[in-house]
């Protein structure tokens, strides 16, 4: 509407002919004051900017600054806080130049729309309490159990096995399908956990296998062919490694169902001297930059040899990644009276004092970004004390910048 007045009074002005006189402006003013809306301002400038006349009807000062134009215009604008329209258009005739300005508030539409929301926000409440009011009336007592069911299925298959319906309160047929419910979620989501972690734990555990034999077959590819003692060496220690992979998925499908007990299945003693020698020799190979230094005491220890190989490659294989290339590795195997201790100690960054109790955790890493970085996904010391609680082994952790022990007790079983 703003703009079909401005058309009009341009068209106007443009259409006197030869010049635009004294009665053409007030035949022109007259035409406003008919062809306005109410509440509008309008102003004739000439152009200089001094105003010819002005129409206004309403209260209110909504005067803007004088702006000529070169063609139509409409801006919204703010005057005096409050929202208005702003249409301007040059009046160029024979003789004659100026402008035509039209001041428009908004104050009644901005009235009208808050009271439009206003309303339907009234209505909207309205429609909510009386559609609450309506559900609550219809379930009854067969009916809301029933949706209750329906909902918990419905947040199972979107979130997960956790979501339980409440215990019944009626021993009826829909009574006994929920308490079949709640069972199976409580086994599937047993089922799901010991699955996902089975999953992490594999995935984590046989990297560095696969390293190992990776590395030996480069040995191999590089050497081997023209020396048979590297590829024989090689292939057996290859050998092993897979074997020990295989060895390992059947150690965490046990472990998965384990509840921190030992399990009645038989093992062999784990000769401790041995399996630190084959542990050492595989990370040395692995990183062959660094120093490990040795020392291992004869002895027997209550844990099987497949699982201290696991604990400690974690172990040694941490204290290496946290360490620089310039440092070495102390492990050492002491026998004492009732126990076999094993002595993992590095000279890297360390571990705060208050990160110390939480560094068996599952996922828990100390700096994750660096964790990251070198593929630890904070499982490897979580399965490793799993383990040692498996044989009621204990481990102890001393740290500060730049030294780090890590002591694992092992049950000795005294050769008689």
């Amino acid at each position: 509407m703003l703009n079909e007045v401005l058309t009009d009074l341009e068209d106007f002005y443009e259409n006197r002919n030869p010049l635009v006189t004294i009665n053409d402006i007030n035949e022109g003013r007259e035409l406003a004051e008919q062809i306005y809306e109410r509440g509008q301002i309008i102003h004739f400038y000439n152009e200089d900017g001094y105003e010819i006349y002005q129409i206004q009807r309403s209260q209110g000062n909504f005067s803007v600054p004088f702006k000529p134009v070169q063609n139509t215009e409409i801006e919204r604008t703010r005057v005096n806080g409050s929202a208005v329209l702003v249409g301007r258009t040059p009046v160029n005739s024979n003789g004659f130049n100026g402008f035509i300005e039209i001041i428009h508030p908004l104050n009644a539409y901005t009235a009208q729309l808050n009271y439009m929301i206003f309303l339907s926000v009234i209505l909207l409440i309205a429609a909510l309490l009386f559609s609450s009011y309506a559900a609550y009336i219809l379930s009854g007592t067969f009916i809301k159990p029933v949706i209750q069911l329906g909902q918990t299925m419905k947040k199972t298959q979107q979130e997960g096995f956790q979501h339980q319906l409440p215990e019944p309160e009626n021993q009826d047929e829909v009574g006994g399908l929920i308490e079949i419910f709640n069972d199976l979620m409580t086994e599937l989501e047993k089922n799901f956990a010991k699955q996902k972690q089975f999953t992490e734990d594999a995935s984590h555990e046989m990297r560095t296998p696969l390293q190992i034999i990776e590395g030996h077959l480069k040995l191999i590819q590089r050497w081997g062919k023209k020396d048979p003692e590297v590829l024989e060496e090689s292939l057996d220690i290859s050998m092993q490694e897979i074997d020990r992979m295989k060895k390992l998925v059947a150690d965490l499908l046990m472990l998965s169902r384990a509840d921190r007990e030992m399990q009645s299945a038989d093992y062999q003693p784990a000769d401790c001297q041995e399996v630190l020698i084959k542990s050492v020799k595989n990370m040395q190979s692995l990183y062959q930059q660094r120093s490990i230094d040795l020392r291992a005491a004869e002895g027997l220890a209550a844990i099987k040899t497949e699982h201290l190989e696991q604990i400690l490659i974690i172990f040694i294989e941490n204290a290496i990644k946290y360490s620089s290339d310039d440092q070495k590795v102390n492990v050492s195997g002491v026998k004492q009276q009732n126990t076999y201790s094993i002595l993992i100690e590095d000279f890297g960054e360390g571990i705060p004092k208050e990160n110390i109790p939480f560094i068996f955790d599952r996922f828990y890493r100390v700096e994750k970004s660096r964790s990251r970085e070198m593929g630890g996904n904070g499982l490897g010391l979580s399965i490793a004390k799993k383990l040692l609680d498996l044989y009621g082994a204990q481990i102890n952790v001393e740290s500060e910048p730049g030294h780090t022990v890590i002591t694992i007790h092992l049950n000795l079983i005294n050769q008689g």
